[in-house]
């Protein structure tokens, strides 16, 4: 845009210089336009310009003494494009003070300037204008005699009005389809001097490929030295109309002083106030070495203000937030002060309602386009940004408890997920550090989080800190370098409140304890499909302290135990203190674990666990099974052991099979029975120990056998055998009746 402008400037001038100069020749001829051939020779063989001087010239002679040119156009050899054109052109010099030998520019008028600027795989054509070597060549002594006799005239520039009107200017770049168009411009200066400020006003309209359009009017005085190429504009007021970048425009207005020192390589901006969207930013802005590699530095402060205010009105919808005071209050301060070549803001607060972010950020090498930072944040309620919670009617929660129980997932995608073209050219190297969090009932304190990415291969090389009275560390990476990107994970939690975070996960407060837990986890692709399909990790843990709601085991064990003394009633007889024929059970409805630990490892979207073995308040369990992470069914396979039980003569050292499945999201008392086929397998198994214990007894005899027909054996050695097959016949018949 810039160089853009540079040019527009440049051909300006030389149109007034050129036009200027050739004044007086033209007005001595009775027809100008008889001069055409000769005007369209010069510019081809001084300019490498074919013009085509389509109006007619003519000239005036009171007040002003000047030249009026009609639509001319401008193209380069061998290209039938439009390069440059003008609708109209009128100069001239006052008459009175050429009488007394004085040269005084009257009004300059320049209407419809057009200008096609293309930068191309040849370059740019604009770089062709110019007169040949050969003349440049014997141009150059003529000048050179010229200053050594100091016979150059030295012409005061003063134009009491200059205008250019609709002028429209398109600058391309066929490489990277860069397309702007500058049209509808309109400039106006009075009492135009080199020497001497003087009230300038530009307005225009800017648009480009992203279509994104900026109504510009700008109104400023100028001050010009063109012996030291330094410019100032001051004061400098910008209105400007912003479409195209949000839903609706958006009006931004700026007031500043700008002194640009074109040959000490420096532009600054002092006295900024920059106003939009409900804010307002003042500071100043200073930039040296323009030319080679930039330094920036300066500050700039942006006052409080409401960010759902400004989003209102710049066309967006508002963030709702469960705390109506949240956003209220959003500030800025930010120093610039970076190397060369860089925009790094140091320091850098900003402040969002009562939290405070502090430290360092930028672009380290503006080459490179790599992003560095050191921040610090002091304390975040997250709670108060998130969405307000709504009431959910009868028939929504009967619809979401329908869809937990539906074992339908939907399918997963194979829509690509990840940029990877853009992250392989990301460059970032930075630190956040977090004085506290709290989020949904977690609270997080001394946390650091530190990220590096170079070319394709981001890491999070530190995150640690604590959270829920125990502390986390952690450390993953992308690698994105190939199209099959890869991630990695690596994760340790120490005596980490179990409670909040399944609370978290399941809507439901069903888990309690102290968790230690580590683990790894891959997976690589770049889809949800591919991504599950690949994943894989191993995991350890253990939980002391804990307690599973909803559920409890020693119930289980004691409702199965119960049932099968109902199937085998004559060996309540022979558990102490349960001749009632019933085992007690515990009021509590869940089970309180003292310690558990476990190993488990993922395939694809199962965690499979491999063992599983916890110290319950009344007995133990041990066991495998697995959890599906997509549906949350799951299917666990226990064997349990009762302190009430294990002391028993002949359930001692017994391991009662159980069975937990069914949904995490589904309700906790439905979730484990007894093994109903291996308790009655333990109830026959002892009944039949019981069966031979009773018989020796009775017959008073030391059964060596195991079963209660090697008794009988034994008994039919002292007895008499009918004696023997009644009584037991008798027995068996009351014992399993």
């Amino acid at each position: 845009m810039v160089k853009a402008l540079k040019i527009v400037g440049g051909i300006a001038l030389a149109l007034v210089v050129i036009l200027a100069g050739a004044l007086f020749v033209i007005t001595r001829v009775i027809d100008p336009n008889d001069f055409k051939p000769d005007i369209t020779a010069a510019a081809r063989d001084n300019a490498n310009l074919v013009l085509d001087i389509q109006g007619d010239l003519g000239w005036t002679f009171w007040p002003s003494l000047g030249v009026q040119i009609g639509r001319t156009e401008a193209r380069l050899p061998d290209d039938e494009a439009l390069f440059a054109g003008i609708d109209a052109v009128h100069l001239g010099v006052a008459v009175w003070p050429l009488l007394f030998g004085s040269v005084e520019m009257d009004d300059v008028l320049i209407d419809g300037l057009q200008l096609d600027l293309v930068e191309g795989p040849d370059g740019a054509n604009w770089e062709k204008i110019g007169a040949s070597d050969s003349t440049d060549a014997t141009a150059e002594p003529a000048a050179a005699d010229e200053t050594a006799g100091g016979g150059a005239m030295d012409i005061p520039v003063s134009i009491p009005s200059l205008t250019i009107n609709n002028a429209n200017i398109r600058y391309r770049v066929l490489a990277d389809g860069t397309d702007i168009l500058v049209e509808q411009a309109n400039i106006s200066a009075q009492n135009l001097s080199l020497d001497q400020p003087f009230p300038l006003q530009v307005s225009l309209r800017y648009q480009d490929q992203s279509d994104m359009r900026i109504d510009t009017r700008l109104h400023t005085v100028l001050a010009m030295d063109l012996d030291t190429n330094r410019f100032v504009l001051s004061p400098l007021t910008v209105d400007a109309d912003i479409a195209g970048v949000t839903t609706q425009p958006v009006s931004v207005s700026a007031k500043m002083n700008v002194d640009a020192a074109l040959n000490d390589d420096r532009v600054a901006v002092t006295g900024l106030i920059l106003e939009g969207a409900g804010t307002r930013t003042e500071g100043e802005i200073t930039i040296s070495q323009l030319s080679t590699r930039m330094i920036m530095t300066g500050k700039l402060d942006t006052a409080p203000f409401d960010a759902n205010a400004a989003l209102r009105a710049i066309g967006e919808a508002p963030i709702e937030t469960s705390d109506p005071q949240a956003l209220k209050n959003v500030s800025l301060s930010a120093t610039l002060d970076g190397p060369e070549n860089s925009i790094m803001v140091n320091p850098l607060v900003m402040r969002l309602d009562s939290s405070t972010l502090s430290g360092s950020a930028g672009l380290a090498d503006l080459d490179s386009g790599k992003i560095v930072f050191d921040l610090a944040l002091d304390a975040l309620a997250a709670d108060g940004y998130l969405p307000p919670t709504t009431e959910s009617t009868d028939e929504t929660a009967g619809a979401v408890v329908s869809n937990e129980s539906s074992s339908i997932l939907p399918p997963l995608s194979d829509e690509a997920l990840l940029p990877l073209e853009d992250l392989r050219t990301l460059l970032a190297a930075g630190t956040l550090k977090i004085g506290k969090l709290s989020y949904s009932g977690i609270e997080a304190s001394d946390m650091t989080f530190a990220v590096n990415a170079d070319n394709g291969l981001m890491q999070l090389t530190q995150a640690e800190g604590k959270a829920l009275d125990g502390s986390f560390k952690a450390n993953a990476a992308l690698d994105a370098r190939n199209d099959t990107p890869v991630i990695t994970l690596n994760t340790e939690l120490q005596q980490v409140q179990l409670q909040p975070v399944a609370q978290l996960a399941l809507e439901d407060d069903l888990f309690i304890g102290k968790l230690d837990m580590t683990l790894d986890f891959s997976s690589r692709g770049n889809s949800e499909k591919a991504l599950v399909e690949n994943a894989k990790g191993t995991t350890t843990f253990t939980l002391k302290d804990g307690t599973v709601r909803g559920a409890n085991l020693h119930n289980t064990l004691v409702a199965g135990v119960n049932d099968m003394l109902g199937a085998y009633k004559e060996l309540a007889a022979f558990i102490p203190g349960q001749e009632s024929g019933k085992l007690p059970l515990e009021l509590s409805e869940d089970t309180k674990i003292i310690d558990l630990k476990g190993r488990a490892h993922l395939e694809k979207e199962i965690a499979y666990v491999d063992a599983l073995d916890a110290q319950l308040n009344r007995g133990s369990v041990s066991g495998n099974g697995f959890l599906n992470l997509r549906s949350q069914q799951f299917d666990l396979k226990l064997g349990m052991k009762s302190p009430e039980l294990t002391d028993n003569k002949y359930l001692k050292d017994q391991t009662w099979p159980m069975r937990c499945r069914g949904n995490l999201a589904g309700d906790a008392a439905d979730w484990c029975r007894h093994d109903k086929d291996g308790f009655k397998a333990i109830g026959k198994d002892v009944a039949a120990r019981a069966a031979k214990d009773r018989i020796a007894e009775k017959f008073g005899i030391e059964g060596e056998g195991d079963t209660a027909e090697e008794v009988v054996k034994d008994a039919a050695k002292q007895k008499a055998k009918e004696e023997v097959n009644k009584q037991l016949e008798e027995g068996l018949k009351k014992l399993f009746k």
